[in-house]
């Protein structure tokens, strides 16, 4: 109740100050004038309902008694200006119930609701000449078929099409501000070319009421000029606009509206097989449109029956994946599992301390080391790196890891192992694939450290009672021909006496091959710098730190191989 009276109080308001200016400078008659507030009363009914009309209608009220007309005649209009404001409410309801529309209110947001404004305000307009023409005749004033009559008819019709257009859409962004706050491609174009329209029709009125107000002195017989001027021209713009928009809202922004309505479901859908079938099949209606509309639809059926397509394939292929990284997880485990990882290894062992560690750069890898008890005076270690990555790097190098300590254990020198363990490697090797490894033995308990080398990068060597400064070196020796490259091949074995306190550091080319963002190399000279810089710390915080100098060094750039180091410390008996 509080909502409606502050509606009819406003109306009542808004009317009362729109027609009160035009009752002394623009009189035709003793009881009317040109009264451009006529196109507020059934817009303003329209859009409200009961509350606007009745606001007009006293706003009405109170103006012609203000202005001096008699009793009778504000007693008169009253009804009449009531009438006016309900009747355009009173259709668009009943078009609302027989035509099931959802609105809210009255939206010019199509041409059908365009069409049914114009209808509404032409007859709206001949029922109110009509009724003032009664009126007219029954208090004397003029005959019931009079220019008066006509004026009044022109008036409303004119202005409801130039000031309640503009106050329709006023009122829709007002009212449907909170709830819509986008227009729809179909209203927008609506708008944009009635809004048009209407620009034209009142400067046609603005001209003529110019040229003629100096000719015609009768102001009834010169507004109705006026009137059929600017009606003539209402007609043929609004005829075209009509025309226009049919043909836009038909083949261009109704089905464009359809096909946005249809991908939005579609991106809302669970995206299934089902799903994809129903959107395709709503797209066939818009499919037959002969423009660029009809061939959008028609790509878009496309491109979603061959996402649903790609979909059922990458979920194939993901549960695949998923399979695959499940078993890589195993491998994994296997291969770590094969190198030593339990450190000290030989707690009752004093003479030595030893450290390994390796970071696959897949989940399995290539790179293996391995240390063992040849017998219990010596302790064979080895560091090697098989060509290529991932699962046929990880087999091979079960095999050759394999191979090397089986044949080290039955009594082989390093260098009679190297040997051996090639010639079975290069048998069936028809990926062409091959390592490069470094083996040593060191005799405990005379420190004598025989080596050989197939293909790998040297060793860092710290002799704890060198001349230099107890600083590691590079260990010296011919880097020899890798393993399963070539049968027979003949390996050469180096020998060194080692001090108590010096170190030996193996690795592979993961190392010195780390790369950073900028495509830089770690390099031999960084990893000697980086090593003398960690010298006399426990062997594993001595990885770890050449391992965070290298991670420092690459930042963010991936890792590209495999990272593995080993380090033996000899301490002697």
């Amino acid at each position: 109740m509080k909502k409606n009276i502050l509606n009819t109080v406003f109306c009542a308001v808004l009317f009362f100050a729109a027609t009160m200016p035009f009752r002394e400078f623009f009189r035709v008659m003793e009881v009317t004038e040109m009264r451009p507030a006529a196109g507020l009363t059934p817009v303003l009914g329209l859009m409200t309902g009961v509350p606007g009309a009745l606001g007009c209608a006293l706003g009405n009220f109170i103006a012609d008694l203000m202005s001096g007309y008699s009793l009778r005649i504000c007693a008169a209009g009253f009804p009449a200006q009531l009438f006016y404001g309900i009747f355009p409410y009173a259709v668009w309801r009943f078009i609302k119930m027989r035509s099931k529309d959802s609105s809210p209110f009255f939206r010019l947001n199509n041409v059908k609701n365009l069409m049914r404004y114009i209808v509404i305000i032409l007859t709206n307009s001949m029922l109110m000449a009509v009724w003032l023409g009664i009126i007219f005749s029954a208090f004397g004033m003029s005959p019931f078929f009079s220019s008066a009559t006509l004026m009044v008819l022109f008036n409303n019709w004119v202005f409801g099409m130039i000031l309640g257009i503009p106050v329709v859409v006023l009122i829709t962004r007002i009212k449907s501000g909170k709830k819509q706050k986008t227009i729809t491609l179909n209203e927008r174009f609506v708008l944009i070319f009635i809004l048009l329209g209407v620009v034209p029709a009142g400067m046609t009125g603005v001209f003529a009421y110019i040229d003629l107000s100096g000719v015609i002195d009768d102001p009834l017989n010169m507004w109705n000029h006026i009137y059929i001027y600017v009606a003539a021209s209402i007609t043929v713009i609004f005829l075209i606009t009509v025309i226009v928009l049919s043909y836009i809202e038909k083949y261009i922004t109704i089905p464009i509206e359809s096909l946005a309505d249809v991908a939005k479901s579609y991106v809302s859908s669970g995206k299934s097989k089902k799903d994809g079938e129903f959107i395709a099949a709503q797209c066939e209606n818009l499919i037959k449109i002969r423009n660029e509309t009809g061939t959008l639809a028609d790509a878009f059926r496309k491109m979603v029956l061959n996402l649903d397509d790609y979909i059922d394939n990458m979920t194939e292929v993901t549960a695949e994946r998923e399979r695959i990284s499940a078993e890589l997880d195993v491998a994994a485990k296997i291969q770590a599992s094969m190198l030593p990882s339990v450190f000290p290894p030989f707690p009752d062992r004093n003479e030595f301390e030893l450290y390994a560690d390796m970071q696959p750069a897949r989940e399995v890898g290539g790179d293996f080391y391995d240390f063992f008890l040849v017998d219990e005076s010596t302790i064979a270690v080895v560091m090697a790196d098989v060509s290529g990555k991932g699962v046929p790097a990880a087999l091979f190098m079960v095999i050759a890891k394999t191979l090397i300590k089986n044949n080290a254990q039955d009594g082989k020198s390093p260098k009679e192992v190297f040997e051996a363990v090639n010639n079975i490697l290069c048998e069936n090797n028809d990926a062409g694939m091959f390592v490069t490894a470094f083996m040593g033995y060191l005799d405990i308990p005379s420190g004598k450290f025989s080596y050989v080398n197939a293909g790998h990068n040297p060793p860092l060597i710290r002799n704890s009672q060198s001349e230099h400064g107890r600083r590691f070196e590079w260990l010296k020796l011919n880097p020899g021909f890798v393993l399963a490259g070539m049968e027979d091949m003949c390996y050469t074995q180096y020998e060194i006496a080692l001090k108590p306190g010096d170190e030996l550091f193996l690795y592979t080319d993961g190392v010195t091959e780390a790369v950073n963002n900028e495509n830089k190399l770690f390099t031999d000279p960084l990893l000697l710098e980086t090593a003398n810089s960690y010298i006399d710390l426990p062997l594993k915080e001595f990885t770890v730190s050449i391992k965070r100098e290298i991670d420092k060094f690459a930042g963010n750039a991936e890792q590209a191989d495999d990272i593995t180091m080993l380090v033996l410390r000899y301490k002697g008996e």
